[in-house]
């Protein structure tokens, strides 16, 4: 008897433990909680309200909005790459950079032509690209128009000497026929040997009105020539012209006389200097680029008509204060750099920029000072976490979500 008795009075012990367990493990410990994890909206609860703190300079005050500044400890740095640049005075230089192609200058280039009409006899020209000096053969023609007007001058001469023109107008028509020979280039020393042998001659020598090379020649014998034929065209290549094209945004810093460098594949440790000439007052309106003209000296002859180079001109706009173009993310909606603020630690700030690029570098006008640190690679990794970290810590604002956001800060301190 006393061991049953011991028995049920042992499972009513067992059993009323059970059930404060479970009740505690439904209801909880029973122990009040705190004002801060009350909610403060229950019916008949009057809590005071709990007080955000209030953000000082250096919380998210002053960070732009969905952002906040976040700790990155040095392995995980490594691992995604983070560098970090500077904040500097530097000068202000608008680089243009445009492919162009040489082409002969356009001031030194000579169409040869016939004055008269005849049929090509001989030509001293066998091929395009030959030198040719200024009063130099290029073809010999024979022209019946010419041969006549050799006759004319001829016989005026002699009327003119023989003295039966006593009013001296046979005069008139010995110099109208000289003006003749001369106007169709024949030169003062040939008409002369023409007046002291008194015999014509057969052909027509067509001579090169300047130096410089047979860029085309279109002649050959036994051709019949007129007066509209292009027969050579020769330019004078010790000065050549760059033709490049520069879009429009970049016209307000390129100007008449300023200095451009020039290289070629085929030389590119060889830069060539010349400067700006000519600015095509018409924009094309395909691809909104306007021509620009660089003339350049080629006393060498290096420089061929035809050749491709890259054409680079340089306007210094002064010194101003940069920052990297790699360190700024551009959301659209505005630009973004994360700050180094000390070991580790990254704060999102916003900048303005000017829309000019200086080659690889943005000129700051708003948001940061010299001597800043600013990460310029991993910065979008670096953009992801702030934008989590940010909506984090804004979760844990709303009604029942605090105990969640802590459980998520705990969770990612422990990533971290």
């Amino acid at each position: 008897m006393p061991t049953n008795k011991m028995r049920t009075l042992l499972g009513i012990v067992v059993g009323v433990a059970v059930v404060v367990g479970v009740t505690r493990f439904v209801y909880g410990d029973g122990q009040p909680a705190s004002p801060a994890e009350m909610p403060n909206d229950m019916p008949g609860m009057d809590m005071p309200k709990k007080t955000k703190p209030v953000p000082t300079a250096t919380t998210s005050a002053a960070l732009p909005p969905g952002y906040a500044e976040i700790n990155v400890n040095q392995d995980v740095q490594q691992r995604i790459g983070v560098t970090v640049g500077k904040v500097e005075q530097t000068p202000l230089t608008m680089t243009i950079r445009a492919v162009g192609i040489v082409r002969p200058d356009e001031t030194r280039v000579a169409h040869v032509h016939l004055k008269t009409e005849g049929w090509v006899e001989k030509l001293f020209v066998a091929y395009n690209g030959q030198k040719v000096r200024a009063g130099e053969p290029m073809l010999s023609i024979y022209s019946p128009t010419f041969f006549a007007a050799q006759r004319e001058f001829l016989s005026a001469l002699r009327v003119a000497k023989s003295g039966l023109d006593s009013e001296g107008d046979q005069q008139t028509v010995v110099d109208t026929a000289r003006r003749r020979l001369e106007l169709w280039d024949i030169p003062k020393d040939e008409i002369g040997k023409l007046e002291q042998t008194g015999k014509p001659g057969k052909s027509l020598l067509l001579r090169s009105p300047i130096s410089g090379t047979v860029l085309q020649k279109q002649a050959f014998a036994g051709q019949y020539v007129t007066l509209q034929d292009d027969l050579f065209v020769v330019a004078d290549l010790s000065t050549v012209w760059m033709q490049a094209k520069i879009f429009q945004y970049e016209l307000p810093h390129v100007a008449i006389g300023m200095p451009a460098t020039v290289s070629f594949p085929s030389s590119s440790q060889r830069l060539h200097t010349g400067k700006v000439v000519f600015i095509d007052p018409v924009v094309d309106e395909t691809s909104r680029s306007v021509q620009v003209r660089i003339e350049l000296p080629n006393s060498n002859g290096t420089l061929l008509p035809g050749m491709f180079g890259d054409v680079v001109i340089s306007h210094g706009m002064g010194s101003g204060l940069t920052i990297p173009t790699s360190a700024v993310i551009r959301t659209g909606e505005r630009d973004i750099a994360f700050r180094v603020v000390s070991a580790g630690r990254f704060a999102p700030v916003v900048v303005k920029i000017s829309p000019t690029r200086f080659a690889d570098r943005f000129e700051v006008l708003e948001g940061l000072k010299a001597g800043d640190e600013v990460v310029t690679s991993g910065n979008f990794l670096i953009d992801s976490e702030s934008r989590l970290e940010a909506g984090a810590g804004s979760m844990a604002d709303m009604p029942g979500m605090a105990g969640a956001a802590k459980t998520e800060g705990a969770k990612a301190s422990e990533k971290k």
